[in-house]
């Protein structure tokens, strides 16, 4: 095993990228990323730097973040677990005294993760969206990883994203070993695409697509235009109806996953006109799709979500691997034979004075009291 090696904007064009379909990955998604500057091609990233580890043939995105009130809550635990989870997810329960009450306990805390400098972090596997599959990494390569950042950066959390016990048990387990605490991110859903196509709904699904007269179409072939189009429609769900915390791409983005297969993308069109967009990504056997979008204000008979998510399905099918279907409208996903994980971030802080260390600790309590609730209600 060699030693993990560190890369950065200035020298990422002396890093060998391993001649594997991961490696390749890395390449054409994150030299474009650090040159560019990821906030060309998504516009809610601040004060963070995207830089690169490679240890072996495995490549581990990172970012290195500090506060900023509009990030993203994918560089930023401060934006996940204050802005984002706990006074905007407050909203969808439907009780104005719960949100009063939440709204008052946040605002201390609010105050109290900036003063200890939550967001000083490190986070690993990151690539800036929502879900980050993991390569195939062993054990001793992710004890090395984590021995070499905490020497890198000594004073910042060390954290990675997108941890469960589903896909890779092993990294869970690793880090657990290895002093990381398990604290909870959110609740995930995977979907294994052959049994989920059997299901009863997912049959009535196929009927829905065939009325409802769309075609598929795929990504390569989608005009400029008709990506600012996809852009739109992302933003209407994504951001607009669910939060402005999630990353917010831009026209670039889809350009470059377009053009450079950073996400292989599907959309529906009728008439002409472009009224919905699916995005994934493959690794490690599995897929998982931070795009997703559709025109809310089409009626709900169109059934666009559902077309959506049976697109993904039939592709999971053709292409043998297991559907990492994100969080949220857990029912939704639950009918249709998904299975719901609990994801962590896996948060190491030992190196860090005691001031830094509390407030990780205190998310670590509430999230041992929210897991229970958390899979009781399919979030």
């Amino acid at each position: 095993m060699t030693q993990p090696e560190l890369f950065t904007r200035e020298n990422i064009h002396t890093l060998q990228f391993p001649s594997t379909a991961d490696g390749d990955y890395a390449r054409r998604y994150l030299i474009p990323m650090m040159k560019d500057d990821p906030q060309k091609y998504i516009r809610n990233i601040h004060n963070t730097q995207l830089m690169a580890v490679k240890i072996d043939d495995v490549i581990l995105p990172i970012t290195i973040t500090d506060f900023h009130p509009q990030n993203t809550y994918t560089v930023s635990p401060y934006s996940h677990y204050v802005s984002y989870g706990g006074l905007e997810e407050v909203k969808h329960l439907n009780s104005p005294l719960a949100e009063v009450v939440v709204k008052a306990v946040m605002k201390p805390v609010g105050w109290y993760f900036r003063y200890s400098e939550l967001d000083k972090v490190v986070f690993v596997n990151n690539y800036l969206l929502s879900t980050n599959l993991y390569p195939s990494v062993n054990s001793d390569q992710l004890s090395a990883v984590s021995e070499a950042l905490i020497q890198w950066f000594p004073d910042r959390a060390i954290i990675f994203r997108s941890v469960d016990q589903k896909k890779n048990p092993h990294i869970y387990q690793t880090l657990d070993e290895i002093g990381y605490d398990l604290v909870l991110s959110r609740q995930v859903w995977y979907m294994e695409p052959v049994a989920a196509l059997k299901t009863r709904q997912c049959k009535e699904d196929v009927r829905v697509l065939k009325k409802a007269g769309y075609d598929v179409v795929s990504g390569k072939d989608l005009s400029d235009d008709e990506l600012h189009r996809a852009v739109q429609l992302y933003e209407l769900l994504y951001l607009q109806k669910y939060s402005y915390y999630n990353p917010q791409f831009t026209f670039d983005f889809l350009k470059l996953a377009r053009d450079e297969d950073t996400l292989h993308m599907y959309g529906l069109k009728k008439d002409g006109q472009l009224n919905a967009i699916m995005g994934f990504f493959i690794r490690n056997g599995a897929m998982t799709q931070p795009l997703f979008g559709y025109d809310t204000s089409l009626p709900l008979e169109e059934g666009l979500y559902r077309l959506l998510t049976l697109v993904t399905l039939q592709e999971g099918v053709k292409r043998g691997l297991l559907v990492h279907a994100s969080g949220g409208v857990g029912k939704f996903k639950k009918v249709r034979g998904g299975e719901s994980v609990t994801e962590y971030n896996a948060v190491f802080t030992k190196h860090l004075p005691r001031k830094r260390q509390l407030p990780w600790k205190l998310i670590q309590a509430v999230s041992k009291a929210a897991i229970p609730y958390f899979k009781k209600m399919d979030f």
